[in-house]
């Protein structure tokens, strides 16, 4: 029972940084897009289609989780069952979001 409190306590925390991430990470984007587009005729190829910027971000967001879930005494496996499910319910809360805004 505590272990799976624990573990859903693990993904909420989760499913609630991960909004906020993929709005930074999708800005974050379209900047290096609008960057692609200035640069296309004088240097082609010379910047990266994916700012390293958002790599590390998403490196962050997963330490952080794997981290917190070893300060609750998560399994390996409860960890990662845990990641799945935040990452799920983060990405649908975004999903949902957006879909608010457009309407």
């Amino acid at each position: 029972m505590w272990a799976f409190f624990r573990m859903m306590m693990s993904a909420a925390l989760t499913a609630l940084a991960v909004p906020f991430y993929l709005r930074w990470s999708s800005a974050q984007a379209e900047l290096q897009l609008e960057k692609m587009q200035k640069a296309v005729h004088f240097t082609p190829g010379a910047e990266a289609p994916l700012p390293p910027e958002v790599l590390a971000g998403a490196a962050g967001v997963t330490i952080s989780h794997f981290a917190v879930g070893r300060l609750f005494g998560l399994r390996w496996w409860q960890a990662i069952l845990s990641l799945l499910i935040g990452v799920v319910l983060g990405t649908g809360v975004f999903v949902y979001r957006m879909l608010g805004e457009e309407a």
